[in-house]
């Protein structure tokens, strides 16, 4: 087990294998969406699919993996609560606080899903090949953002609040816990952030 006799870090490491989900769509995407025929469109995207649905993977893999970090440490240390180390989001000012919005992301990927159905409906003639746990995930992460006010406040373990989906965190034993924390650090020194998807919400 890693040592938190002291605190705990608000990022485990997520940083170092995640990255900007827009930025990596719009260089992507950028000759497809300058495509006016039908047929080449049908082409390109009939390419681009599986490289997208690897983004938007990814990058929800990113959400999964923050909502169970923040599900480990609330439940493991809710009996000794630790002081959470390196959540930059306390050190924002007023104006940066009043746009903080940390489920925007998640809410771009959801409606890019939608665009990204819509298309395969109308040029491959079938809907995305979307998991359908991708957008529960993103919505529980949204809802996680909403509940604990974009973790402007937050600086202890107990501070923390659960989303719906990781309510059963609560019967999870501190073997089960320890057994999670090992697979995210085993996860982020792979730098395979989809892997996190594997792990879904724990159940």
């Amino acid at each position: 087990m890693k040592d938190f006799s002291k605190n705990v870090p608000f990022d485990p490491g997520y940083h170092k294998i995640s990255f900007s989900f827009i930025e990596q769509l719009l260089y992507l995407t950028s000759s497809y969406n300058q495509l006016k025929v039908p047929h080449q469109k049908k082409f390109q995207l009939t390419r681009l699919e599986p490289h997208i649905l690897e983004l938007i993977n990814k990058s929800t893999a990113f959400y999964l993996g923050c909502m169970l970090w923040g599900g480990f440490i609330h439940y493991r240390f809710k009996e000794e609560p630790k002081e959470i180390e390196g959540n930059s989001n306390k050190n924002l000012s007023k104006e940066e606080l009043e746009k903080l919005d940390c489920g925007a992301e998640a809410k771009l990927i959801l409606e890019y899903i939608k665009e990204l159905d819509r298309d395969c409906k109308y040029f491959l003639g079938r809907p995305a090949k979307i998991s359908s746990i991708i957008p529960e995930i993103l919505n529980s992460y949204i809802e996680f953002a909403q509940i604990n006010e974009n973790f402007a406040k937050t600086s202890f373990t107990n501070e923390i609040k659960i989303p719906k989906a990781l309510e059963h965190f609560k019967d999870l034993s501190d073997e089960k816990l320890e057994e999670l924390c090992e697979k995210i650090y085993t996860i982020i020194d792979s730098g395979k952030i989809e892997t996190l998807l594997e792990l879904g919400f724990l159940k």
